[in-house]
């Protein structure tokens, strides 16, 4: 049985820990493990795996118990049922700063931290994709000057540590790094956060860009429609068609000279419709 301190979704610990426990614990069932937390109903543990319930200030400590979880773990799975249950972007970055400093000495700390630095800051993908074509060794400030806005000597350095540190570039024998085609791999929770966070950093430069770039170094186009559900969804996959032809696209670009960010949104300006009743 792995670590608490490797999760990020405490619903799938619980689902491993069932799973493992099933076989190694004896006698053990759903019934048998409210018990030992002090509590009754046989399908409550089945229904908060399931997603169906959620843990309250009340039962933390009940299920820490069941799990026999010790103090470190039972504050950690604390902040792991507040991470996952919360509401807003802002409480969800303030639990997993928590749970960062909680997993610390951990080995799955520095590829978590890691990964959301790499989304936390904008720049990080561009200097990534800068160094298709740009040479970097170990000229910060050179290569600062060519993102835009420019990034400090400071930020390039540490940007580089950080992604050579995520096997997403690497160094070769003339002292240049190149990309490598590793990608990030996280657990949906974790993810709903990161991608969140890069949405709103890329939507900000989108704004500043505006007066940034000249009119013919950019493109801004935007439609206000009125919608029915299947046109909404139509549009969704007209989307997705286009952008995965862009995609093919630029994958064959052999002689790149710029970086470039392509956002692509579809959102309500109303509220959306109340489900008719059966």
């Amino acid at each position: 049985m792995k670590s608490i301190f490797d999760y990020t979704n405490y619903r799938k610990y619980l689902q491993d820990y069932y799973s493992w426990a099933k076989i190694n614990v004896r006698g053990f069932s759903h019934r048998a493990f409210l018990k030992k937390a002090g509590m009754s109903g046989p399908n409550y543990l089945k229904r908060v795996m399931e997603g169906v319930h959620k843990l309250t200030d009340n039962s933390i400590p009940k299920f820490a118990k069941a799990l026999s979880l010790s103090e470190s773990e039972t504050v950690y799975f604390q902040y792991l049922v507040y991470f996952n249950q919360a509401k807003t972007l802002a409480d969800k970055d303030k639990y997993f700063e928590v749970l960062m400093d909680l997993k610390g000495p951990y080995a799955q700390y520095k590829l978590d931290r890691g990964q959301y630095d790499y989304y936390k800051e904008w720049y990080n993908i561009a200097i990534r994709e800068i160094l298709s074509y740009f040479p970097y060794k170990n000229n910060p400030d050179t290569l600062g000057k060519e993102i835009a806005p420019p990034v400090s000597p400071r930020k390039v350095k540490k940007s580089i540590e950080l992604l050579e540190g995520l096997g997403l570039i690497e160094k070769r024998s003339d002292g240049s790094y190149a990309q490598t085609n590793r990608a990030i791999s996280t657990g949906p929770d974790f993810r709903s956060l990161l991608v969140s966070k890069f949405h709103i950093s890329m939507a900000k430069l989108a704004a500043e860009a505006i007066t940034r770039f000249k009119k013919e170094d950019r493109y801004f186009s935007s439609v206000s429609m009125s919608l029915s559900r299947e046109s909404f969804e139509m549009v969704i996959r007209l989307i997705r068609e286009f952008r995965k032809t862009v995609i093919e696209r630029v994958s064959q670009e052999t002689d790149p000279d710029r970086v470039c960010h392509l956002n692509m949104q579809l959102f309500p300006m109303t509220k959306p419709p109340k489900k008719k009743k059966k």
